[in-house]
């Protein structure tokens, strides 16, 4: 029974009280020894909307964490692609049962994390043929718990501090999330390349966001730079050469030209060559980011040319920025 298996974990964390940040390194530390599936069934696993609030927070991703990681080691892969994609989604599962909506905060990881869930959505895109049966297996696992959720399957009792909605099924959608970006933009038809260019800017890693970029299937063209320390020579080879897709960092060094001014810039060059102004930012300054978001950006108006960006800049902390969930957001433009 989960409540047996959980007793020792639960044990040392009401020992004494701690600062939240102790009792999550606690869990994690417990559960890094312990992958193996701890509940018998969903309807053991209900144990977890029995606990109290700070418990349950701690708990509950590692507990459906485990339950996923036992369901994708029943996967057998065909060949060395499936076993790849394979590798990867066990590791981002083990990591995802401590990066999630209750413990963001506390971890500490959280972007190393986004890079190597770029790398796995790159591997994906790259036969999205044989990486379906793996996406497919993460909706099945997702669709047994909502099923079980809304449908009734699962007891019902007074002692629960939450709803079996947001106990289970909410847990269990940030597993099915890994793969959630793929099935979309296989569904949409989008899975091959892109036929657009990137142009990245960016004065510490250029190249480094370039790549993460490319690999998840913007284009590069030969003959042609990509990335830039700087918005000078950004914006000269924007008037020469053909870029489909802007990215810029906001802080481009003491003395140069800002992020801000550039996007104005480059948005009027976009705009007087015929191309369509496909433009975003992104900064570790949130202050930077909010402020973009006030100059350049006009949600409201009328005329879609008031906003400068193309995304919502605010949530475009590099600390947190995907790869892939900006392919998907420029996929969704493409008629």
């Amino acid at each position: 029974m989960l409540e047996e298996k959980l007793n020792p974990v639960l044990t040392h964390l009401r020992a004494e009280e701690r600062e939240t940040k102790e009792n999550f390194e606690i869990v994690r530390t417990w559960f890094n020894e312990h992958e193996e599936n701890l509940a018998e069934s969903l309807a053991d696993m209900t144990f977890v909307c029995e606990l109290p609030r700070t418990e349950r927070t701690l708990l509950t991703y590692p507990v459906m964490g485990n339950w996923y990681l036992d369901k994708i080691k029943g996967f057998k892969p065909q060949n060395d692609h499936q076993q790849k994609v394979h590798t990867l989604l066990r590791s981002l599962t083990l990591e995802k049962r401590f990066n999630n909506s209750h413990t963001d905060v506390l971890y500490d990881e959280l972007e190393e994390y986004n890079r190597t869930w770029d790398k796995f959505n790159s591997v994906m895109l790259s036969n999205p043929t044989e990486s379906l049966p793996l996406h497919e297996m993460i909706q099945g696992i997702h669709k047994e718990v909502t099923k079980a959720v809304y449908e009734g399957d699962l007891p019902q009792k007074d002692t629960y501090t939450t709803d079996l909605g947001h106990g289970l099924a909410g847990p269990s959608h940030a597993f099915e999330f890994l793969t959630w970006n793929f099935g979309l933009i296989m569904k949409i038809g989008r899975a091959a390349p892109l036929d657009l260019t990137i142009m990245v800017v960016d004065d510490q890693q250029p190249e480094a966001w370039y790549q993460r970029m490319t690999s998840v299937g913007f284009k590069h063209q030969e003959g042609q730079q990509g990335y830039f320390f700087d918005c000078e020579s950004a914006l000269k080879a924007l008037r020469k050469g053909r870029y489909d897709v802007i990215l810029t960092d906001l802080e481009l060094g003491e003395g140069k030209m800002g992020g801000i001014e550039f996007v104005e810039r480059a948005f009027d060059i976009q705009q007087e060559r015929g191309i369509k102004p496909r433009i975003s930012v992104f900064s570790y300054n949130n202050k930077k980011l909010q402020e973009a978001d006030d100059k350049l950006n006009r949600p409201f108006s009328d005329n879609p040319y008031d906003s400068k960006v193309f995304q919502q800049v605010n949530y475009n902390n590099k600390t947190r920025f995907r790869a892939m969930d900006f392919r998907r957001e420029i996929s969704l433009t493409l008629k």
